[in-house]
């Protein structure tokens, strides 16, 4: 999981919501993919918010997941700093919390990755296992799945390409050839 920078709600999205006023989720269905682009692009870099798996905006591949949900939060519906956008895997991330969520408080257990540093709570293992620091930090993987076998698999792979990129490239660099992981790869470097 890595910070999320919100960098404030693009125009085009506070222009829709003003002019049509939508009343549920599904007001803004026609602007739903460039809402999805701009936040990926700009605020994600095209990477899950929760496992940080390389995604495109592509909505076979990815959505935007209202990170307190919408059932819980109405009030929170067209709140642009709750809007994550999330892998589509099913064994982890958004798809894995949702159910989980049974009431309001549920949120005060979780790490919220757009008020709170991740990495303040996480490290990781070479093999691509992520490491919980805290109470806060377990339940956050927990709900998530974050040491899902195929999450691990893919940081173990991903961290023998990483070494072999040292004597070579810097860790920016790096991280923008891999595409994904930055967390994990920012703490093995």
């Amino acid at each position: 999981m890595k910070r999320i920078n919100k960098s404030g709600s693009p125009k085009f999205f506070r222009d829709f919501i003003r002019r049509n006023n939508p009343v549920n989720w599904n007001g803004i269905h026609e602007i739903k993919h460039d809402l999805r682009e701009h936040i990926l692009k700009k605020e994600q870099g095209f990477q899950c918010a929760y496992c940080e798996s390389a995604i495109t905006s592509d909505n076979t591949k990815s959505h935007i997941d209202h990170y307190k949900r919408k059932h819980f939060f109405s009030e929170l519906t067209f709140d642009y700093n709750n809007l994550l956008v999330s892998c589509n895997n099913h064994n982890h991330c958004a798809s894995a919390k949702d159910p989980k969520v049974k009431s309001r408080d549920f949120y005060k257990s979780l790490i919220d990755p757009v008020n709170e540093e991740p990495s303040d709570y996480f490290d990781y293992q070479i093999s691509g296992k992520l490491i919980s620091l805290n109470k806060k930090a377990k339940f956050t993987e927990k709900t998530f799945n974050l040491n899902h076998s195929g999450l691990k698999q893919r940081r173990n792979n991903i961290s023998w390409a990483v070494q072999s990129y040292k004597s070579s490239l810097g860790l920016e660099e790096v991280i923008e050839q891999v595409g994904e992981f930055e967390s994990f790869i920012r703490e093995i470097w």
